[in-house]
């Protein structure tokens, strides 16, 4: 009975301390392979943090460590994946990092020497308003 009882609580702090895993490659996302941002939970310092990722035996580079958040973004050398990131204790949630392309630049089609280049009446849209309520 009292096993019963122990065995049951620990399971119950098993699932509250688990850290969420956010599977973004489902989505079909081009994410970076065996780089994620961590998040820890409040109380835990980045060096507790890295304590854990070595106690697990996570071969890992540092890639940057955040301020507005209390995390860091890691890239994992070992069979470690997110998931397993989200088993660590202190641990909130992961997140595989994905990259993002930059859209081509496109030519405007009005030439800089125009009057409507450089009037603010036609980039702000007053002359439209001006031109439908018949305002000169």
């Amino acid at each position: 009975m009292k096993i019963t009882a122990i065995l049951s609580a620990l399971a119950a702090a098993t699932l509250v301390s688990a850290g969420k895993y956010h599977d973004l490659e489902s989505l079909g996302g081009n994410v970076a392979p065996n780089k994620y941002i961590i998040e820890y939970h409040e109380g835990i310092s980045h060096t507790d943090a890295r304590n854990a990722l070595n106690a697990r035996k996570v071969d890992y580079k540092l890639r940057n460590q955040y301020d507005v958040f209390n995390g860091a973004a890691i890239t994992v050398n070992s069979k470690h994946d997110g998931h397993a990131l989200a088993t660590i204790p202190g641990v909130k949630r992961v997140w595989p990092i994905t990259l993002h392309s930059v859209p081509e630049i496109q030519k405007s089609k009005v030439k800089p020497t125009d009057p409507e280049a450089t009037s603010l009446h036609h980039m702000t849209g007053v002359d439209i308003v001006h031109r439908k309520l018949k305002l000169t």
